[in-house]
């Protein structure tokens, strides 16, 4: 996901990142991590309308990446350019990054990032990167 991506890209090494100002929802389809704190939570939102009348709604976390993804593609189909629709897609929205690495540079991620108290999903990329 992009916070996950954010935090391997601290790192100094080279990287490269698909880019979705060039690769719509619709050449490669969106997907989502959603943390497990995250996935059953509902929270209540309240809404006032131009006519002052307020109302609320019960939305979970898909409803919000779900509301975010309608949203884009509303606007995409308005005539908005990629490049400031992608600005209401979800932090949670996976991406696609490439690296090259000096072993010096690999080293010091791994000593960061495999160590218990990195968190979960950096471990979890540190690990997969580790094993290949």
């Amino acid at each position: 996901d992009l916070a996950t991506r954010a935090q391997a890209v601290r790192h100094r090494a080279s990287w490269q990142e698909l880019s979705r100002r060039y690769v719509s929802g619709k050449k490669l389809p969106f997907e989502f991590y959603t943390h497990p704190k995250l996935r059953d939570l509902e929270a209540n939102h309240r809404f006032t309308n131009s006519e002052n009348h307020t109302f609320s709604l019960n939305l979970t976390t898909e409803h919000l990446i779900e509301a975010s993804l309608t949203h884009y593609d509303a606007a995409i189909a308005s005539g908005v350019k990629p490049e400031v629709a992608r600005r209401l897609l979800p932090q949670s929205m996976y991406t696609t990054i490439w690296s090259a690495w000096q072993p010096k540079q690999l080293e010091n991620f791994y000593k960061l990032r495999l160590d218990s108290h990195a968190q979960a999903e950096i471990n979890e990329l540190a690990n997969a990167m580790n094993s290949l």
